[in-house]
């Protein structure tokens, strides 16, 4: 992997260099996605993983189009072209918007963990102890995810590079995918810099972590009754009354939109009600928040 950074690099070196106020998002997905990768190596990788996938792709269609179907020398290029082209533009997508979506990713796990770990912090900070020692604590509960790894990328600032707490907070801020976290260490923060009571600040916050939390869950849980109306009207009741009229109709005779009675039983039964089904679920899974 180090060799085909260093060779990405001294290909694409100089174009990522010229691309890198075009890149802002790419930038910043890098930033909070914690990948550990500078933005100008991840451009050049992004190019030349791109281009090898369009010389790869663009060879072997090329193969199939002239020697195995044996189409045209002209019409074998052009469309070989064309898939290599569409494998470009996949592979620059895919490596465009991973970053991004990884940070996305972070984000919601912080989200997530945040209630929990501010309530652990507010049970720690109760024996005294400086923010330091409590993100040192927090680091070493992996159960946090996210929350955990940001933990122990402040106390790294702290004890690797010689800074203060309050540095290392700041610091923090600026990385961070999440909003709430980002909000969070700001106002531990000014706690630190003003002298405040830190117990209390994480005793209210804590509290207020966890209601929104709550509130949270209980706006999905009132969704997902919603979608448990529907599931029991569209995909149960429905289907239910749709075999039993076909049945009545298959004992009279006759044809749905050109198809057999039996046939289209068949097809409602065994492809439609079972792909309604699953795309159902797929969606309940996709929009449910994560179980801290």
């Amino acid at each position: 992997m180090a060799t085909y950074k260093k060779i990405s690099t001294k290909i694409f070196g100089g174009l990522a260099t010229r691309l890198d106020d075009e890149f802002k998002d790419l930038k910043e997905g890098l930033q909070k996605s914690n990948m550990g990768m500078l933005h100008r190596t991840y451009i050049s990788i992004m190019f030349l993983t791109s281009f090898l996938a369009l010389l790869v792709t663009w060879s072997f269609s090329f193969f199939l189009f002239f020697y195995l179907f044996t189409e045209g020398l002209a019409y074998s290029l052009l469309a070989s072209f064309g898939v290599g082209m569409l494998s470009f533009s996949l592979s620059l997508g895919t490596m465009y918007y991973y970053p991004i979506q990884k940070a996305r990713n972070r984000a919601k796990s912080i989200r997530n963990n945040l209630p929990f770990a501010i309530n652990h912090m507010s049970a720690i900070a109760s024996s005294k102890v400086p923010p330091y020692v409590i993100f040192k604590l927090l680091a070493e509960f992996k159960e946090y995810g996210e929350v955990s790894t940001e933990a122990e990328k402040i106390v790294r600032d702290v004890d690797v590079f010689g800074h203060d707490i309050s540095t290392a907070l700041k610091q923090a801020m600026e990385r961070t995918p999440s909003l709430e976290f980002q909000e969070f260490l700001s106002g531990l923060a000014s706690v630190e810099e003003t002298g405040g009571n830190l117990m209390d600040f994480l005793d209210v916050q804590a509290e207020q972590a966890v209601f929104d939390y709550r509130q949270k869950r209980k706006r999905y849980l009132d969704t997902l009754s919603t979608y448990a109306d529907f599931y029991t009207a569209v995909l149960i009741a429905a289907p239910l009354f749709l075999v039993a009229v076909l049945t009545i109709m298959r004992m009279v005779g006759g044809e749905v939109m050109g198809m057999d009675i039996r046939d289209a039983m068949a097809l409602g039964i065994y492809v439609a009600i079972p792909i309604m089904n699953t795309a159902f679920i797929a969606f309940i899974h996709f929009t449910q928040p994560e179980v801290a």
